[in-house]
């Protein structure tokens, strides 16, 4: 085969197709087959491939407009006698991402559209950069092509791809032959109106022009992203699903645990969602009893969660806990409270942002007590000089240290040991925590934990870890066994696996009406990149274990929330994040693809950090930045989210002051879960996971606040950064199509950037001349 050869037509409609972004859609493999040469001659979506001697034409329906437009005249083809791209046909979904980018490309070189990041010109080449962080491969297409048959015979600016390696280019252009060119134009020439007479007459027979799937696939003219999604009905939404979405939402087995993995926006929640739903419907035609409970890591989450499921055909019959097929949304905290009969006012982590801020307040003071009771001064000679200068207030900012100590005893103490000296000395040090090997050391940080217990106790109040486990301590009585076969679950749902400590998982065996089965009937999702804290480090990963039983897992990879430009961002923090910590850091984009038609691309744009000369400016320009997503996004103000990296903006009065400059309204969402559609949502990074918008605004990221650089000593500003990256990835892959960031030039552009700001994933632009309010 030398070559296959697309004219104007075929690629506006590949382009456009949203089955066909992705090879987890029957179609979008079946066409990658037809690239490599596999199927025969065919129909497919309003084009024509027709398999020649020598090669592939795709041809789309001719254009009726009046003057005929160029578009009928403009052809692209791949020289496979040089252009080794068939080279990628044992990967598919990367020869579709490459296959999808290069058309693109081809349709701004015919229409004069600027290029983006990852599509180069030098002189008469146009260059595509299909994988912009690690992969340096790239596919070469000739611009200038001067083949006077081909004009001749009406056929003007051809395109020809020529070349695709990873190799370096050298000094001297290339001399690029056309003769293969030459050939396959005069090919689609001789055969155009011939191909476009039958689509025509397809057309209007009422043939199908698409592919027919053996796994029964029904073609959706509309695209599983859309913003209007949730609200078709079951049947239409299970239609539009990809191969391994659909694989979640119908696996058979419920008495096995099912571990749904994806990166952000790759619809693990929706998924889960929908599984729900199946399982109700199927029981009650069976008339059998069946009871879920569906867990989210915070309150906001569990009720979009509520909302989406209460779209459904008889989700007001499902959602009454009196029915016999019903399922419950919440919180797993709300759900140990209740459990063991903890008020509320007693919780001291209601408020995710109000509630980490409290605990490192109280963790300050316990560090200051151990210094003004010379507790770090004995201990001095027994640390290691990296441990001893955590402590050493000139070293290492207080805060930071509270950061660490509070990472330290809910990971490490809370969430692998049983809270005993004796487990925690055997306990091994994770590479982003205090660094504490010996038994001394161990013993310090051990004793300040200590006396944080006590300061709780002291209060009457609780953490999280305190709740969890006395619901466990319930869960595993005598009382409860016995009710379990009656009033346990049958079904159980966790989204955001990832935010769950060890100790929280753990409550899921207690959960299910079996309890002599080692394996739950447990649906989870997860996405440990978008863990705050170390879960990055999947070395003791509690769910891969075994702890759950034998678990069936389901990868979902095709992003469906995030604009391409977006994941190249995302993909860069990843990247960032797994050159820094090494093989401890799951990163989610091994292998990207994309799930966006072109018409939708007209609102993405490559993420954008704004500098400022200090947070005056940068606030008094807020209510621009907001007025052009607005705008452009012709969204509504709760579409957007403005992630607030700085807590002086996530108090009533910073709220307050921030509706005073801007002249805007805000809801925080750590104060309610309910936002009014002329009002824009303001929250902190702990807040946000599990939320969707049409775009997201991060608020003060910079080198002093991400990460924290003041006062912070090596090992410390190491437990920081990485806590950094992953605030960051976890709050950008919020957005759908556009992300913007400010920060403030007296601090400087943060570290966590670099990455994204070398790789030209994010544009830099510097606001001089903002005046302050």
């Amino acid at each position: 085969m030398k070559y296959l050869l697309f004219d104007e037509n075929a690629i506006s409609t590949y382009v456009s197709e949203s089955r066909l972004q992705s090879i987890e859609y029957p179609d979008g493999l079946s066409f990658i087959k037809h690239i490599c040469g596999k199927q025969s001659s065919e129909m497919f979506y309003n084009t024509r491939i027709e398999y020649t001697k020598d090669g592939i034409l795709f041809v789309g329906r001719r254009k009726k407009e009046n003057p005929p437009s160029e578009i009928d005249k403009h052809i692209f083809c791949i020289d496979l006698t040089s252009c080794a791209l068939l080279n990628e046909e044992t990967n598919p979904a990367r020869l579709l991402n490459i296959i999808q980018k290069t058309f693109r490309l081809t349709l701004k070189i015919w229409n004069r559209y600027p290029f983006s990041a990852s599509e180069r010109i030098n002189e008469t080449k146009s260059i595509l950069f299909p994988f912009s962080i690690t992969d340096h491969h790239r596919l070469v297409i000739e611009r200038s092509n001067q083949v006077p048959r081909l004009e001749s015979r009406g056929i003007i600016f051809p395109l020809l791809a020529y070349k695709y390696n990873a190799e370096e280019p050298g000094q001297i252009l290339d001399v690029v032959e056309t003769d293969v060119l030459r050939q396959a134009g005069e090919e689609y020439a001789e055969k155009k109106y011939s191909l476009q007479n039958q689509l025509e007459i397809a057309q209007s027979s009422g043939e199908k022009t698409n592919n027919t799937s053996p796994l029964g696939y029904i073609e959706a003219n509309m695209c599983v992203g859309r913003d209007d999604f949730i609200y078709w009905e079951y049947d239409r939404q299970l239609e539009a699903l990809t191969e391994s979405q659909r694989k979640v939402v119908e696996y058979g087995a419920i008495d096995t645990p099912l571990r749904v993995d994806g990166a952000a926006g790759t619809g693990k929640t929706i998924s889960l969602i929908m599984r729900a739903y199946r399982l109700l419907t199927i029981n009650r035609e069976k008339k059998l009893p069946f009871h879920i409970i569906f867990f989210a890591h915070n309150e906001s989450t569990a009720l979009r969660n509520q909302e989406v499921f209460s779209l459904y055909k008889d989700s007001d019959y499902f959602l009454s806990l009196q029915s016999e097929q019903s399922i419950c949304f919440t919180t797993l905290l709300a759900f140990c409270c209740k459990f063991a009969h903890i008020e509320e006012t007693a919780i001291i982590e209601s408020n995710a942002a109000d509630a980490k801020t409290y605990q490192l307040m109280m963790i300050d003071e316990v560090v200051k007590h151990a210094h003004k009771t010379n507790r770090i001064k004995t201990y001095r000679p027994l640390l290691s000089p990296e441990v001893y200068s955590l402590f050493d207030t000139e070293k290492t900012d207080c805060t930071t240290l509270a950061n660490m100590l509070q990472h330290e005893f809910s990971i490490q103490i809370k969430g692998r040991t049983d809270c005993s000296i004796e487990s925690y000395l055997e306990l091994e040090t994770i590479p982003n925590g205090i660094p504490c090997k010996t038994k001394p050391e161990k013993e310090l940080i051990f004793s300040l934990f200590v006396d944080y217990q006590k300061m709780l106790q002291v209060q009457g109040n609780f953490d999280v870890d305190d709740v969890t486990i006395e619901a466990i301590s319930h869960l595993n009585a005598p009382i409860w066994r016995r009710k379990r076969q009656i009033e346990g679950y049958d079904y159980i749902l966790a989204d955001e696996m990832h935010l769950f400590n060890l100790n929280e998982q753990s409550v899921f065996h207690f959960l299910s009406k079996d309890l002599s089965t080692r394996n739950i009937p447990l649906c989870f999702a997860l996405d440990y990149s978008q863990a705050i804290g170390d879960r990055g480090n999947v070395s003791h990963d509690y769910i891969s274990s075994g702890s759950f039983g034998n678990v069936k897992e389901e990868k979902l990879c095709t992003l469906f929330r995030n604009s391409p430009q977006i994941i190249d961002f995302c993909a860069s923090i990843a990247a960032s994040g797994t050159l820094m910590f090494g093989t401890t850091f799951s990163n989610p984009y091994v292998n990207m693809q994309y799930h966006f038609t072109h018409a939708e691309e007209i609102k993405m744009q490559i993420p954008e950090l704004h500098m400022y000369v200090n947070d005056d400016a940068m606030i008094a320009d807020l209510a621009n930045q907001l007025g052009e997503l607005m705008k452009s996004l012709q969204c509504k103000p709760r579409d957007i989210a403005i992630i607030a990296f700085d807590s002086k903006w996530l108090s009533n009065e910073g709220v307050q002051l921030l509706e005073v400059i801007t002249g805007k309204k805000y809801a925080l969402l750590d104060q309610t879960v309910s936002v009014p559609s002329e009002q824009y949502i303001l929250a902190s990074p702990y807040a946000i996971n599990g939320l969707e918008f049409h775009a997201v605004v991060l608020l003060g990221v910079d080198e002093g606040r991400l990460p924290q650089t003041t006062g912070t000593g090596d090992i410390s500003q190491h437990f920081l950064k990485y806590s950094a990256y992953n605030m960051l990835y976890l709050s950008a892959s919020r957005a759908k199509y556009r992300v913007t960031i400010m920060g403030s030039e007296l601090k400087g552009e943060s570290s966590c950037l670099e990455h994204a700001i070398k790789a030209e994933t994010i544009h830099v632009k510097r606001h001089s001349d903002v005046i302050s309010p």
